[in-house]
């Protein structure tokens, strides 16, 4: 059986970015890094990229 590798990372961002993007999150029912995955993914989606759904 295989297991699934994360890497994990630290990320700053200016404190309004921050802000936004866990305000986002609460209202979409994620965490803050499901949101990032989520919002990341979307990003490379539309330059033709696939990630790995989690």
């Amino acid at each position: 059986m295989s297991r699934k590798v994360t890497v994990g990372m630290m990320l700053r961002m200016p404190p309004e970015v921050h802000q936004v993007v866990k305000a986002t999150a609460k209202e979409q029912g994620r965490s803050l890094n499901a949101e990032l995955l989520y919002r990341l993914r979307q990003a490379y989606a539309v330059d033709g990229v696939k990630l790995e759904a989690a």
